[in-house]
This record gives structure tokens, sequence and C-alpha cells, in this order.
């Protein structure tokens, strides 16, 4: 138990609204390898205790009666905190990517848009600190991967890696580069890999996808697709054209947040 909490990755919420740390808590509390810790309802005590309690996650409400949150990430000039944006607000997810924040959480926040968020923070948090935290392991009970598919003798599938992942098809393994990829659509326990007009199949959820898929690269449209940011071809409305000539879908929710990271240079 003492070995866990020193690896345990410690998570603040900063947000007026109670309803936001009883989400964000119970989300927090139900992920192996997070811990959470105390939190302030207002900007000005967040100030105060950010520096003394150095939380590894920083969960920031953007929008709060004293101070906004991008207000108090200009006055804490030393924060070491993976900083994640949570905000109602559409309109704020530019602004925030103007910061040094490391992800963004549209309210209402469901579970497997903090997962993936929060999983990605951990993978790079693991690279800065040359991997001090607990192997990331998902344990995500809501989904049913068969295992039995995606094992290998010598191995788990599918494999990512820095510029390619390595999924199982029709009982073969093969490399795809991430370059490579047009767009996945997620169903079910499975999704379909769009490599042009070739698409592969591979049984993981979309949401462990949307984790492991280098954030700098991949966007999330909607609740069953991912883009390559440098595959799509124009975008009208909430519509995007690829360039294999499919269109896909853009959530009204996720709109902003998809043109911020299209327009994102990092």
């Amino acid at each position: 138990m003492e070995d866990q909490m020193k690896n345990a990755v410690t998570c603040m919420i900063v947000d007026d609204e109670k309803p936001a740390h009883q989400v964000l808590n119970q989300y927090i509390e139900r992920v192996p390898g997070l811990f959470p810790i105390e939190g302030a309802y207002l900007a000005l005590d967040a100030l105060d205790k950010i520096p003394i309690l150095k939380p590894d996650i920083l969960f920031l409400d953007v929008e709060m009666p004293d101070l906004s949150g991008l207000r108090v990430l200009d006055l804490l000039k030393s924060l070491t905190a993976s900083v994640i944006l949570t905000t109602a607000h559409q309109n704020f997810a530019v602004d925030g990517y103007s910061y040094a924040v490391k992800g963004f959480l549209l309210k209402p926040i469901y579970f497997e848009e903090f997962i993936s968020t929060v999983y990605r923070v951990r993978q790079q948090r693991e690279i800065v600190n040359n991997a001090a935290f607990m192997p990331v392991q998902p344990v995500l009970p809501d989904f049913e991967i068969d295992l039995e598919s995606s094992d290998d003798a010598q191995g788990k599938f599918p494999a990512f890696h820095k510029d390619t992942m390595i999924v199982k098809v029709d009982g073969r393994i093969v490399q795809i580069p991430y370059a490579d990829v047009t767009f996945v659509e997620g169903a079910k326990n499975y999704v379909k890999i769009y490599i042009g007009d070739i698409v592969r199949y591979c049984r993981i959820p979309i949401s462990v996808m949307m984790s492991r898929l280098p954030s700098s690269l991949f966007i999330t449209t909607n609740r069953s697709f991912i883009v390559n940011r440098l595959a799509f071809i124009e975008m009208d409305g909430n519509e995007m054209l690829m360039n294999n000539n499919y269109r896909v879908k853009v959530s009204k929710d996720l709109r902003a947040l998809v043109l911020a990271k299209l327009t994102f240079n990092g």
C-alpha cells in the first residue's frame, strides 16, 4: 500500500461548482493509480494551495467568480502540474490551447472523455519523468474486450509505438504508420482503421484508441470518430471531408476544440 501511494498520481480539482468536484472525484477514484487531494472552490484559495500540495494533475475550471482559470495559470509561474482545463463554454477552447495545458474537457464531463485525457496526460508525464509512474494498464469495465483475439503468444495487440501501431488483422500482425491513417471509426468493442480506401478491423474500444494515438496528430470529432488532422481537405459546418473522400461528422460540443487543434502548432 505504501509503494502504491508513493507511485500514485495526485489530482487536484479547482472549480467553484460542487457538482463538478463530485463528478471528477468519482472518476478519479475509479481509475487505478490516481489519488484525489484537497481541492479548491475559489481561484484565490487555489493560488495558495497549489504550490504547497504540488498536484501531479490539476483539473482547472476556466470560468470562476474571483479569477479565471487562465489568470491562475498566468500567476503560477513555476507550475509543475499537468493542467487539464474544464469548462461548459466551447469558446474557451482556443484560448486554452494558447497556454501550456495538456488537455481540455467540456462539461458535462463523460467518463470516456475523462479517461482518454487522463491516460494521455499520464503517458506524457511518464516520458518526461523517465517512467517514474506505474505502467498504465487501462481498466475499463464498461467495455468488453476479447483478449483472446488480441493476445499473441509473445505479446498483446494492438501495440503503440512512437510513429506506428501494430495490430492483428485476420490473424496477421500488421504494422501501420500513424501518418498513413486517415481516420478511425468506432463500433462497440472494435474499430475500423481507414488507410485511404483500405479498412483494417481491430478489436479495441474507440476510447482506448483515443487515449493511445498521439494527440499531436489525431483529433476526436465525436464519440465514434478520430481523424488524422493532416488528412482532412476541408471543413464545412459540422462535417469534415477527408482525403479519401469520406465525410466525418463533428460534434457540436467538440467543434471549437477541433478547430483549435487543426490550427494548433505543436
